[in-house]
């Protein structure tokens, strides 16, 4: 059956495009903003996103949406599944080695998180994945890019996911958590950043 909708170039169009899909899916108005998207709109946010994922699966969108819309639509649900893939293995273990499903090392987590949430196989290291990965200004850091530390080399790394913030599994006796990227030690110590979900 094919699900219709009253007003769907007014939902699925503007704000939702950008910020609003970011900040309904729970990663900050500052997350996609750098696209220079319009501010959210809490009011219809949750009807906007909902309206938006039955669309895609149905394959009903507005007729005036473009193909770079739709594409752009499916990287912002990607992204979407990434951090929340992420965030669910916070408070596992650190282990050295180790890549899942209930115990990490660095690089271990973040090859998890993109195994699971996106079917990619990317490199095991912190060091190849920086190597593999792109490199995105901070101004266009996107939930679900890689965040990497240690300026002589990326020897660390973890999952941003928006709002300035991190998951990452830092070192040994301690577990999975969210961390502000640009905090005392880690913002002394970044390497960079690096996009695996390239964008639409």
């Amino acid at each position: 059956m094919r699900t219709t909708f009253s007003r769907p170039q007014r939902i699925v169009t503007g704000a939702v495009t950008g910020a609003l899909l970011m900040t309904t899916m729970g990663f900050g108005t500052d997350a996609f903003a750098v696209n220079g998207d319009s501010a959210p709109n809490a009011a219809n946010a949750a009807n906007g996103v909902t309206t938006l994922k039955m669309s895609l699966r149905s394959g009903s969108l507005a007729p005036k949406s473009s193909p770079k819309f739709l594409a752009r639509a499916r990287e912002m649900l990607l992204r979407s599944k990434i951090v929340k893939v992420a965030r669910q293995q916070i408070g596992d273990r650190y282990v050295s080695g180790q890549d899942g499903p209930n115990a990490f090392d660095c690089s271990g987590l973040t090859s998890y998180v993109f195994k699971v949430a996106a079917g990619k196989d990317i490199t095991r290291s912190s060091f190849t994945q920086y190597r593999t990965s792109k490199r995105v200004a901070k101004k266009n850091l996107r939930p679900g890019d890689l965040v990497f530390f240690f300026k002589r080399g990326a020897h660390h790394v973890g999952v941003y996911v928006g709002a300035g913030k991190m998951v990452h599994s830092p070192k040994p006796g301690q577990r999975v958590r969210v961390a502000a990227v640009n905090g005392p030690w880690y913002g002394s110590h970044l390497s960079g950043y690096g996009r695996i979900v390239p964008a639409a």
